[in-house]
């Protein structure tokens, strides 16, 4: 029976129209952030698997600069071998000079001064091959490397560059080539170092070739989680434009609803009176 004290329907016109505007705030909210998820009242379950899986992003980001850093350090200490092995490749073409008979003692000195001045060079070549003040090739350098999300067995690159480059390090510190018969030890003794630097290249670049492996996967799994994470949190812009669209019409419909029962009021105020 219609009652001019309580209008049910329009508390109910009402009751409709506030809970289709809080589901229309919900999706223009989605299609304005893109999220699906906005708050944890949207999906509390997802919200938690999407934090987790942020997490994990950030480690996996984390994973892709450390080998980075990794890859800028070994390409350092190649720069730095590659100037070695120049130098060397020089006090063997002297020291190979003044093997010869061709040259007299007074030539040999000549040959001397520039052999020890490139001495002095493998040491300087040593002093600047750093990585934030971090000396690259005196033989102390050992780090490792994480290059994954969680830190397992086999997540970690361990780097140790354990040649010391430097005069004394490649033995050539006490080498002369004053005389033809010191030249000939010195030859000896270049040779030697030269194949240490050799190794000590291939064995950043075996490093290197690691890394790029490493940053593949890094990448690999990146971009698989970034695609899980979607699945949670992308909003799906063409669903929440019907529901848009749908919520309009039931707002519109409730609108209409609440206006028609306060106009029933109203005749019906006006009949009793």
């Amino acid at each position: 029976m219609p009652s001019i004290n309580t209008n049910i329907s329009a508390s109910l016109a009402v009751s409709n129209l506030n809970k289709t505007t809080d589901e229309m705030t919900s999706v223009l909210t989605a299609m304005s952030s893109g999220k699906s998820i906005n708050s944890a009242s949207d999906d509390a379950a997802g919200l938690a698997v999407y934090t987790s899986m942020s997490v994990d992003a950030a480690a996996w980001e984390q994973a892709g600069n450390n080998a980075d850093v990794a890859t800028a350090i070994l390409e350092t200490a190649d720069g730095g071998l590659g100037e070695t092995a120049d130098v060397l490749e020089r006090m063997y073409e002297l020291a190979s000079q003044a093997a010869s008979g061709s040259v007299t003692d007074t030539e040999r000195a000549y040959l001397e001064a520039e052999f020890t001045e490139l001495q002095t060079q493998l040491d300087s070549i040593v002093e600047s091959t750093t990585y934030f003040d971090t000396a690259l090739l005196d033989g102390a350098y050992a780090e490792s490397f994480l290059v994954a999300a969680s830190n397992t067995a086999n997540s970690s690159i361990a780097v140790t560059l354990a040649t010391d480059a430097t005069a004394a390090g490649l033995a050539l510190d006490a080498s002369t080539i004053a005389t033809s018969a010191d030249a000939t030890t010195a030859l000896a003794a270049i040779e030697a170092a030269v194949t240490t630097v050799s190794e000590a290249r291939a064995n950043v670049g075996a490093l290197m070739s690691r890394f790029d492996f490493a940053n593949g996967v890094i990448d690999t799994a990146q971009t698989n989680l970034e695609a899980a994470m979607g699945v949670y949190m992308d909003a799906d812009i063409a669903q929440l434009s019907a529901e848009q669209t749908e919520l309009g019409v039931k707002m519109d419909s409730a609108i209409q609803a609440l206006s028609v029962s306060n106009e029933n009021l109203e005749k019906l105020s006006r009949l009793m009176n």
